[in-house]
């Protein structure tokens, strides 16, 4: 692996809007997340994952930044962040926040400046064509809003323009960089100007968002791998121990791009979506509903191998602000059986907030562009006070309380066999034998019993229609009883194992 300071760490992902408000205005804020430090670290979480708090015009839910290096003033003040930082630290817990690489909001004074008429050293930091009339298809181009004659070409959505980190493939001189032009390493610059504040600030690292979108007609990214090989030169150099998981899903290209740990995201063509997420809608049902199981099998030995080769990690989710809840497609039941496995899996587990007390996604209305986003984006369910314990404020929250799911962390606490009592043991179960943060793994199949052993520790998910025995010394059940029932996973130490 990359590096061993990462190997135990077991990730809690905020989103700052939605956590705890501790002024009572209905938004949350930092100072929330310090006086709730504490619950992180009694769920078992060493490290934290927020997503952005930067100044922003929230066109999408602060992945539109507007000044990379202040916080925007919902959720407080850099004094704020400051102090979460000293509170974490002196608990043990590790910061890292959302870098957004790739573009920036088209309220931030650069691109305003780039925009201008007349040349300026601005000029070639975003992508712009040589002329307002020059619009091809083939780009997401946005025209006639700025001074400057020329369209400017958008990362994602029509507010947030690209840097300008240069194209690999150039298909229109008049207009294209090659990303090798010393004018588009303004861009490079610009993202270690933004990490290095940060760091020296004390974060110990990043999640950076749309890590692969950086070059542009990059198919193979091989470009864009350079241009992070080249950044990572100038940050590990003063910062080596920073961490820096992609938003990628792609091993092969983000461990030679030198990310420490890439994420494996709920796409249709990976391991994680075919086992719990996969519908009628996505080539499913998903392996946890009846699925087949080969390709999850697959899957998982191909990017494995890839973390063996290439020396990365990967980075398994309970989910995040981007997809529906785990609880929207499975049963408890089976969803702790997923948690067993993303708790045992070699890798760094990230574990989104609420997922760990059942919470849900329901349909609501847009807020900050998350459009069918924000139902996973409700303020966290801690009690049945007002507003679920989450603001004291008697006006409107900013995002409203989900009314489709009325489960709360107190009702979690009350009761010994829930979903979070079970993540607190898995996780206890992962920092207490220091097998699961090493790269071993061997992993077995034999008639939908899918067996993964890791040392002295065995994993067994029985998937098959049958119960089977177990012997052995048993570190948790996902059932009571001494035989695994269909849909039934247990951990053993020291097991024997004997067929139906």
């Amino acid at each position: 692996m990359k590096n061993n300071n990462f190997k135990d760490l077991v990730f809690y992902e905020i989103y700052p809007t939605s956590f705890f408000d501790s002024n009572g205005d209905g938004v949350g804020d930092l100072k929330g997340v310090t006086s709730k430090l504490d619950y992180v670290k009694s769920l078992g979480c060493n490290a934290i994952w927020f997503n952005p708090f930067f100044l922003s015009p929230f066109k999408d839910g602060g992945y539109d930044v507007k000044d990379f290096k202040s916080i925007d003033p919902r959720f407080g003040t850099l004094d704020d962040f400051r102090e979460l930082l000293k509170t974490a630290h002196e608990m043990g817990i590790k910061i890292i926040i959302d870098c957004v690489a790739g573009h920036t909001s088209e309220e931030h004074p650069l691109f305003i400046k780039s925009g201008e008429q007349y040349r300026n050293e601005y000029s070639d930091l975003f992508i712009w064509t040589d002329s307002v009339w020059n619009y091809n298809p083939k780009y997401k181009l946005i025209s006639g809003r700025h001074p400057r004659n020329g369209n400017y070409l958008v990362n994602f959505f029509a507010f947030q323009p690209a840097l300008n980190f240069g194209f690999k493939d150039i298909d229109d001189p008049k207009w294209q960089m090659s990303y090798k032009d010393p004018r588009t390493f303004q861009a490079r610059e610009f993202i270690i100007d933004f990490l290095l504040y940060w760091l020296e600030l004390g974060v110990d690292g990043f999640r950076v968002d749309m890590a692969d979108s950086l070059v542009k007609n990059d198919d193979e990214k091989e470009a864009t791998i350079e241009v992070w090989n080249y950044i990572f030169d100038k940050v590990k150099s003063k910062y080596p121990n920073s961490f820096f998981v992609s938003e990628w899903c792609n091993p092969w290209q983000s461990f030679k791009a030198g990310f420490d740990a890439d994420f494996v995201l709920d796409h249709w063509d990976n391991f994680y979506h075919a086992f719990i997420r996969a519908d009628e809608y996505s080539n499913g049902p998903s392996v946890l509903n009846g699925g087949d199981e080969a390709f999850f099998i697959s899957d998982l030995l191909a990017r494995y191998q890839a973390s063996l080769d290439l020396g990365g990690y990967l980075a398994h989710i309970s989910g995040n602000h981007d997809v529906l809840r785990l609880m929207n497609y499975a049963s408890e039941d089976k969803v702790k059986i997923y948690y067993m496995l993303m708790l045992f899996l070699p890798g760094i587990p990230f574990i989104y907030y609420g997922d760990e007390i059942g919470m849900k996604h329901v349909d609501m209305d847009n807020k900050d562009g998350g459009y069918q986003r924000v139902g996973s984006r409700t303020p966290m369910q801690w009690n049945h006070d007002k507003n679920d314990g989450f603001s004291t404020t008697d006006g409107e929250l900013y995002l409203p309380v989900n009314k489709a799911s009325s489960i709360t962390l107190e009702d979690n606490l009350k009761n010994p066999d829930s979903l979070y009592y079970f993540i607190q043991k898995m996780i206890q179960i992962r920092k207490n034998n220091e097998v699961l943060q090493s790269n071993c793994m061997n992993l077995t199949n034999n008639f939908r019993v899918i067996k993964i052993e890791r040392g002295d520790l065995l994993l067994v998910m029985n998937l098959s229609d049958k119960a089977i025995e177990h012997e052995g010394k048993i570190l948790l059940s996902t059932g009571k009883e001494d035989m695994l029932k269909p849909y039934q996973s247990a951990i053993y130490r020291k097991y024997y194992f004997v067929k139906e």
